[in-house]
């Protein structure tokens, strides 16, 4: 963590010293839209920002502005959702043609081609696939088997290729932005530290100094922080009777940090058998905070008092916006995280018997 961390601050070091020095680029095109404004977005590690800024005319815009290195930008239409993802490069123009089903037609710029390249392979290898997995299918179907064998050899060899020409892409573009952005796509629906850290490591060193690369930097810094082994960050939240409690207030040999809902139906099916739980190894040292993800009071007072769970209750009452819920990489409930008295992460996601059975060993 403390070479990622290091990686991340110097990295946004260069970026500081080298604002003001940007080389304009320009953007003109087309869009299926005949008013309102467009927005140019870069990704930055920390933030997305705003490079430029124009009012739609007939269909048309043009817009300008600076940029300082390739970057990762999104046009986007003040006020609507999503955005059309492109390669930004200082002193480049470009030509754009925009429409309402989500594809931008977007020229110039030796990494704006490459990613045309790229998205172009995708899509000719995914529709042909598609239809040889669909021939292979009607052919297993009349119980042609020999066939539908052919055929599906024949989708993955297609896809086999494509993924050769995929990778050549990013094999020329490996210590840029375009490589960084292609190698790390997806990667916000990984949820596990391990596997991130296999997604960061395919990148070059240089790679790792872009925006994606620095982005996945700070998720895997942030996760190392809540991981097995680690000391749980303290937070203070507040009871239902209006008091604030932090967590490192609690003592004991053992304990639980407990993220749920009223709202949740496996917390409240689960929630008998954390009652039973508490119940028989409290005196031995377990102690329970329980962090609700609810949004409304009474519903969650009331599933506490109809669940009769007699430990520490916390909320923030922002949901899933609740900044513990966040820290903690909470992204589903029930969601359970085992601390020992030191407040050293033990466990996480275990639950039923899998619990019990870790209580039952640690407080032996």
């Amino acid at each position: 963590m403390k070479t990622l961390l290091t990686l991340l601050l110097s990295t946004l070091l260069l970026i500081a010293q080298g604002q003001g020095k940007g080389k304009t680029f320009s953007i003109s095109g087309k869009i299926e839209l005949d008013k309102g404004n467009l927005l140019v977005l870069a990704q930055q590690a920390e933030k997305m920002d705003t490079l430029a800024k124009t009012a739609i005319a007939g269909q048309h815009f043009s817009i300008s502005g600076e940029v300082n290195q390739a970057v990762v930008a999104y046009l986007v239409i003040e006020g609507y959702e999503g955005g059309f993802v492109m390669m930004l490069e200082p002193g480049m123009e470009y030509t754009a043609t925009l429409t309402q089903d989500g594809d931008g037609n977007i020229h110039g710029g030796k990494l704006q081609e490459s990613y045309n390249d790229y998205r172009y392979i995708v899509a000719q290898a995914n529709t042909e696939s598609r239809l040889l997995n669909q021939k292979a299918d009607k052919a297993a179907a009349q119980k042609h088997f020999k066939t539908a064998k052919e055929y599906q050899a024949k989708a993955d060899k297609v896809q086999q290729v494509a993924a050769d020409k995929l990778n050549n892409i990013i094999r020329k573009n490996a210590d840029n932005v375009l490589a960084a952005f292609l190698q790390t796509a997806g990667s916000e629906k990984i949820t596990e530290l391990e596997p991130l850290k296999q997604v960061y490591n395919t990148l070059s060193e240089k790679a790792k100094q872009t925006a994606p690369g620095l982005i996945l930097a700070k998720r895997i810094a942030d996760m190392e922080k809540v991981s097995i082994s680690a000391i749980a960050p303290d937070f203070t939240l507040t009871t239902p009777e209006g008091k604030e409690v932090s967590m490192y207030s609690l003592k004991g040999k053992l304990k639980i940090i407990d993220f749920w809902a009223s709202w949740c139906g496996p917390c409240r099916m689960e929630n008998p058998n954390m009652v039973k739980l508490y119940n028989d190894f409290k005196d031995k040292g377990l102690v329970i905070m329980s962090v609700s993800l609810d949004e409304r009071k009474a519903p969650w007072v009331q599933a506490i008092k109809k669940d009769g769970m007699p430990w520490t209750h916390v909320s923030s009452l922002k949901g899933w916006k609740c900044s513990v819920v966040q820290e903690y990489k909470v992204t589903g409930v029930p969601s359970i995280i085992v601390l020992d008295e030191n407040n050293r992460i033990l466990a996480k996601n275990i639950r039923a018997e899998k619990l019990r059975a870790f209580v039952t060993e640690y407080l032996k």
